[in-house]
């Protein structure tokens, strides 16, 4: 063998070789449809990959995989004070679904998927600070879409302008001290009792004035007392005696009342 086939040997064994580590150190990517991937080579932005798959050489290319699908965070326990100089705590939930991930790698610094919860965290956290001052305790207690809208409206434009569509904020758990609830939950137990005591007044107004007029009703009919005693006698199932007298001695005059004299049955203003 002479020294020409010895070098060409040596030059296709390691042609061999380099075909073989450039054959792995390629990688093939796949992008679902409900993904989205940015390509960077030797660190600078190339292109978003689209859905399909891909063969890369790495090094020098790298890249990001997004979930273009909606995602959830929980910004929890805030401490915040409302209007009326009182403390809370408030839980929020946001739902957000990234739209453009080259404006987010641009706007944000990440590295990759899990990175995106800890960059919008912040910009929905501040927010809330603002919102609820705006509001009392009763109106965040009572309204609780009103702070959430507010942050929604302090947030969308700028994560917009980071590629992330923010679809909506809401309200998880309002957590008052216990001196608050104690009150609240105090208040609300006079505004029952008190219901139930108007209520009650007014029932035992209605049936004083049914009485009345069912008075005035007999006073002038005594025909009517013995329908009422026979009606007594039948459901009495013969327990009790009843005596009539139907001499007509003892029957009362005629009384000069008029229908349009009979009280009416209680209505809303009774107690007034």
């Amino acid at each position: 063998m002479t020294e020409i086939d010895t070098l060409a040997i040596v030059v296709g064994v390691a042609a061999l070789l380099l075909v073989l580590f450039l054959l792995s150190t390629r990688t093939k990517v796949t992008v679902f449809d409900w993904q989205a991937a940015v390509l960077y080579r030797d660190g600078v932005f190339k292109r978003t990959l689209s859905p399909g798959s891909y063969r890369f050489f790495v090094p020098p290319n790298s890249w990001i995989l997004f979930d273009k699908r909606p995602q959830f965070l929980t910004v929890p326990g805030q401490e915040v004070m409302s209007r009326d100089a009182l403390g809370l705590k408030i839980t929020l939930v946001v739902e957000y679904q990234i739209e453009e991930p080259a404006k987010l790698i641009r706007a944000f610094p990440i590295a990759s998927q899990s990175d995106v919860a800890n960059a919008l965290y912040p910009l929905i956290q501040l927010p809330i600070r603002e919102a609820a001052a705006t509001y009392t305790l009763d109106e965040i207690i009572q309204n609780r879409d009103a702070l959430p809208e507010l942050v929604r409206a302090s947030c969308v434009e700028g994560l917009s302008n980071a590629g992330v569509r923010l679809i909506k904020v809401t309200v998880r758990d309002i957590m008052l001290a216990k001196e608050l609830r104690d009150a609240y939950a105090a208040n609300a137990v006079v505004k029952k009792t008190a219901a139930a005591s108007l209520e009650r007044a007014r029932s035992e107004v209605a049936a004083m004035r049914a009485l009345a007029n069912a008075a005035r009703m007999a006073q002038g009919n005594p025909e009517l007392m013995q329908l009422r005693a026979l009606q007594a006698m039948q459901a009495s199932q013969g327990r009790h005696t009843v005596i009539f007298d139907f001499s007509g001695k003892a029957a009362a005059p005629a009384a000069t009342t008029t229908p349009e004299e009979e009280l009416p049955l209680g209505g809303e203003d009774d107690l007034l």
